[in-house]
């Protein structure tokens, strides 16, 4: 949602900045105007890629703590700054958290049961579309610098629900922390550590992680064929028959 309501924000100060009226120090040129909308742009072409890699090395829940904290410095410094210069260089590292739309989806569908991670899942780009629609609505209602503060706030209380999430269950048994994975899916089922529902969801993700895992369950090994291995026959016991 504070993406949505970063990507929107020029919407409602695009025609301030380049009028009589504006906040900043001096009225943007057209060339600063569209370097305004373009550097997100720009900044999300660096960001994705790099992206990809970081959520592999320091997981995905301090990942998308790491981009909450450059939003927060990116809406800092559109609030106490009034430089043309400086709001541009906000828009840049504005492009560089949109990773987030990136990591947050894998994140969700990671922790999620089978059952609800499909609207789960879909619930973070709705969230996003949530996000515009309440930056339109700001820019319309709010003048810059209230908006900016509560944009602001949005954002630094975003970064504190997130340090309270677990880490993904996926990305800790890829790093050998079966126990650690164990507790994060007994958190987020709401039930005992020690349970089956953990034990089979912990198999589940083993498996997903090593298809060739040859651990059968007593289900499995119930449904295959029972075969035993004929006995080798010699050729003088198959023609005395």
């Amino acid at each position: 949602m504070s993406l949505g309501i970063m990507v929107a924000w020029p919407s409602s100060t695009l025609k301030l900045f380049s009028s009589a009226n504006t906040t900043l120090n001096r009225l943007m040129t057209e060339s600063e105007v569209a370097l305004l909308g373009s550097l997100p742009l720009i900044g999300a072409f660096i960001s994705l890629p790099c992206v990809s890699c970081i959520i592999e090395t320091i997981g995905k829940k301090y990942c998308c703590m790491l981009i909450s904290v450059l939003q927060v410095v990116t809406w800092i410094v559109k609030t106490v700054c009034y430089k043309v210069e400086a709001i541009l260089a906000a828009m840049f590292l504005s492009g560089l958290c949109s990773g987030v739309l990136m990591v947050v989806p894998i994140y969700v569908s990671e922790i999620c049961q089978d059952s609800i991670r499909g609207r789960m899942t879909a619930g973070t780009m709705i969230f996003y579309y949530i996000g515009m629609l309440v930056s339109y609505l700001m820019g319309g209602y709010l003048k810059y610098d209230i908006m900016n503060y509560v944009c602001l706030s949005m954002t630094a209380l975003g970064v504190v629900f997130v340090s309270f999430l677990k880490e993904s269950p996926i990305h800790l048994i890829r790093k050998g922390h079966e126990d650690e994975a164990a507790r994060v899916i007994a958190f987020y089922r709401g039930t005992s550590i020690n349970s089956k529902l953990v034990k089979e969801e912990l198999q589940v993700l083993r498996r997903a992680l090593n298809p060739d895992l040859c651990d059968i369950t007593p289900e499995e090994e119930k449904l295959k064929p029972d075969l035993k291995e004929n006995p080798k026959v010699s050729w003088w016991q198959f023609l005395s028959k």
